[in-house]
């Protein structure tokens, strides 16, 4: 199929390389500019000559409501590197070296998520009587609760206990929205909560069994050569010209490029970067009202293998801490582990030293980790991911852009822009699916 249509896609992450990938599937003449000399956006690794291996710049957990991703891995060719849970399940630890797993049964949503919920040890009986209110949120009707401004007040009117807060709810806040549950809008928290344990198997988490270059860039990259999709890489856009319409852009070697459509696919502290401050106030978006939230990640190297009795395996190798700056810990292997701290901004971490964060992560494992003082460390990495995503609080939720603008051949993709979800790969490439059926 050609629809003889020409798009020209301006920005390298996930946001525009799907949009690419939709667009050059679809039959159209597809051109990409990425300003930096590598693909990726804010999803890419590194390589680490002294330690020979990729490094991804943070750990991307994926799940099974991930529809339109996995659309754009099953296109490129990548689908099949990624590792599904049967069910959801994730191993807990505390401060006090308690060790408790999560595990949600085979039964229809939701009440494989509640079965799995009263059958986990942390909770007590109080914890699961409370249980019952969380119907509100998954049957109930979403304008009644609109009256909430964040998820925390919701959570605490329905009277959660602080138990349930502490082994589900912040957890699960914490990987999804990277933030505490103060600073998530009502709507957006509903909107995850009712996709994610909707069906059956959404809840399931998934995660890469390669890494982010391998996932989401290299088959891409062959995709486009197959496709004959022109990518520019180290060109940034110098100013879209634009009247009725966009007429063209200019790049910054001078070279002016025609197409039938446009699509920004930057970030959204580098979208007013692109027009005068005429052109940029008739979007109605200020850029000033989407706060980036952190993500740092840890890799820790052991000299030796630690037991399982001290992190039992599970499915995915994942496991959580409780009561903790560590939010999660991945089982890369017996000698490699591999610490999340989501939100590392709200408790102060995010400008730390390498040195003081390694400190608080082994102080972290000490804690909960029983003998884990034993263990000798033989090296450790600290990656700081500044503006992983933006905090998706109400006010953000309002001042969201939609993909379609004013100008009827100009598109905005992101996961910033208006999709109803989280700042997650997910959300990026649902904009650019829209985009893509637009056109």
């Amino acid at each position: 199929m050609n629809s003889g249509k020409s798009v020209t896609v301006i920005g390298g992450g996930i946001a525009g390389l799907s949009s690419a990938v939709f667009l050059a599937e679809k039959g159209c003449r597809v051109k990409l500019i990425e300003s930096s000399p590598k693909l990726g956006g804010r999803a890419y690794s590194f390589y680490d000559q002294e330690k020979k291996m990729f490094f991804d710049n943070g750990q991307h957990i994926l799940a099974g409501w991930y529809e339109n991703t996995f659309d754009f891995l099953k296109i490129t060719g990548s689908f099949g590197l990624l590792d599904f849970q049967s069910a959801l399940e994730i191993n807990f630890i505390n401060e006090n070296m308690q060790i408790f797993r999560l595990k949600c049964t085979d039964d229809d949503p939701p009440m494989n998520l509640v079965m799995g919920l009263l059958k986990f040890k942390a909770l007590n009986f109080n914890d699961k009587f409370r249980l019952r209110n969380i119907n509100k949120i998954l049957k109930g009707e979403k304008d009644s609760l609109l009256k909430y401004d964040n998820a925390g007040e919701l959570l605490r009117d329905l009277n959660q206990t602080d138990n349930l807060m502490k082994y589900f709810w912040e957890p699960l806040i914490l990987a999804v929205f990277n933030t505490k549950p103060l600073n998530v809008g009502t709507e957006v928290f509903i909107n995850v909560l009712k996709t994610g344990f909707g069906e059956k198997g959404n809840s399931n988490l998934v995660i890469p069994s390669v890494d982010l270059n391998a996932l989401l860039i290299n088959k891409t990259v062959e995709y486009f050569e197959r496709k004959d999709v022109t990518v520019i890489t180290g060109e940034r856009v110098k100013q879209i010209d634009i009247g009725e319409k966009v007429n063209f852009i200019i790049l910054e070697n001078g070279e002016k490029i025609f197409s039938d459509y446009y699509i920004s696919a930057v970030p959204f502290f580098s979208f007013a970067r692109l027009f005068d401050e005429k052109i940029s106030g008739k979007f109605k978006f200020d850029p000033d009202s989407l706060k980036h939230s952190c993500i740092i990640s840890v890799h820790i190297f052991l000299k030796e293998e630690i037991p399982e009795e001290m992190i039992p395996d599970n499915s995915l190798g994942m496991t959580g801490l409780t009561g903790t700056s560590v939010q999660w810990i991945f089982l890369r292997s017996r000698k490699h582990l591999s610490l999340v701290i989501s939100g590392a901004d709200d408790i102060g971490l995010t400008d730390e030293s390498p040195e003081k964060i390694f400190e608080t992560c082994v102080n972290d494992l000490k804690k909960c980790i029983r003998d884990f003082d034993k263990i000798k460390i033989s090296d450790y990495r600290v990656i700081k991911e500044k503006r992983a995503t933006f905090i998706p609080s109400a006010e953000s939720g309002r001042n969201r852009p939609g993909q379609r603008t004013e100008f009827e051949n100009f598109f905005i993709a992101g996961d910033w822009t208006d999709t109803g979800l989280p700042s997650t790969i997910e959300s990026a490439v649902k904009s650019s699916k829209i985009i893509s059926d637009h056109i």
